[in-house]
């Protein structure tokens, strides 16, 4: 099976002008300005397969936005090559942009002055959507996202949730084949992200359209993609399940114990370092706190036997540990081999 898309060795680059305090700084972009470079994205490589589902996921700064925008094609890469459905995104043809969409989070794309079913007649028009196949999938994704009795207001009217599937409809009416979601579900409520979430799960299935989410929720990630892209600093510095990090991850043991010794204390007794240790408050109206050790499956037994030599155990469960946390051991891993 072709890939839809290929990105070969692309980085991405930005050229800034450094100024120093005070008059004197000022004076020096005039005379002999300093340029600095910042490599936002560095020789990335990937290839992902039609119809699939894909996480692309780092801290702020990591490159996630650039790499969509040169995916999109509204910034090219300053080196290599990236090719989506065959194109070169940033030629920008006109064919390209009937096959793909940007979502982007913390932007608005559509007329906040305009009732959402005016801006959707518009997106009809730039698109030449047949007016039988514009009703009928407006009319579904409506249903989907649960909006239709909210088409006819105008969209800075709207509550934010509603705005951002409001803003997913009109990015999807011409059906693309590749869909780009930055941050899709930043800001929503529990409920407005559990409907996004299940709306994106069911047109991936059914559509079989290629999609790549951006997202630091954790939930987003776990229940919608089958492959993880993790970048740190402009560097992808893992490519694979999401399964397939939690796995290698470590177990977390939950205790909570009659004692209430401090974090040093456990260290000592179990033999484990400080950053494996986490103490929070246990469940109301208990004075005992939980603490949970992150450690590796085979090292449980041990862990346990120590706690007991020194402590009194009232409640303890073994929990897979969370992908958020298994991605932030993994920066810190890759943070000490630089």
């Amino acid at each position: 099976m072709s890939a839809v898309i290929e990105v070969k060795n692309v980085s991405r680059s930005f050229k800034s002008v450094k100024k120093e305090e005070g008059m004197k700084g000022a004076f020096g972009l005039l005379v002999k300005p300093q340029i600095q470079v910042h490599d936002a994205v560095k020789n990335v490589s990937f290839a992902l397969e039609p119809g699939s589902f894909t996480g692309l996921i780092g801290a702020n700064g990591a490159g996630k936005t650039t790499l969509l925008k040169m995916l999109a094609g509204l910034i090219p890469p300053s080196e290599g090559e990236a090719r989506v459905l065959g194109y070169e995104p940033f030629k920008r043809t006109h064919d390209f942009r009937r096959k793909i969409a940007l979502v982007m989070g913390q932007k608005a794309q559509l007329w906040w002055d305009l009732p959402a079913i005016d801006a959707f007649d518009l997106i009809r028009a730039i698109y030449e959507i047949p007016t039988a196949t514009y009703k009928e999938r407006l009319n579904e994704l409506a249903n989907l996202l649960d909006v239709s009795k909210h088409l006819n207001t105008q969209i800075r009217r709207l509550s934010l949730g509603e705005r951002m599937k409001m803003e997913l409809i009109g990015a999807i009416l011409h059906w693309p084949s590749v869909i780009f979601l930055d941050e899709p579900t930043i800001g929503l409520d529990v409920l407005a992200a559990h409907k996004l979430r299940e709306f994106l799960r069911v047109f991936n299935q059914r559509e079989k359209a290629t999609i790549i989410l951006t997202s630091h929720n954790m939930d987003d990630i776990e229940r919608l993609c089958s492959r993880v892209l993790i970048m740190r600093a402009g560097k992808l510095i893992y490519d694979g399940k999401p399964a397939g990090l939690t796995q290698a991850g470590a177990r977390q043991l939950r205790v909570r114990l009659v004692q209430t010794p401090s974090a040093e204390e456990l260290a000592t007794a179990t033999q484990l370092p400080a950053s494996a240790i986490e103490i929070e408050e246990g469940p109301e109206g208990e004075s005992s706190k939980v603490i949970r050790f992150s450690v590796k499956q085979d090292q449980i037994v041990p862990l346990l036997q120590a706690l007991m030599a020194k402590f009194q155990i009232v409640d303890m469960g073994i929990e897979g540990e969370s992908l958020e946390k298994v991605i932030q051991n993994l920066y810190e891993e890759d943070k000490a081999v630089l």
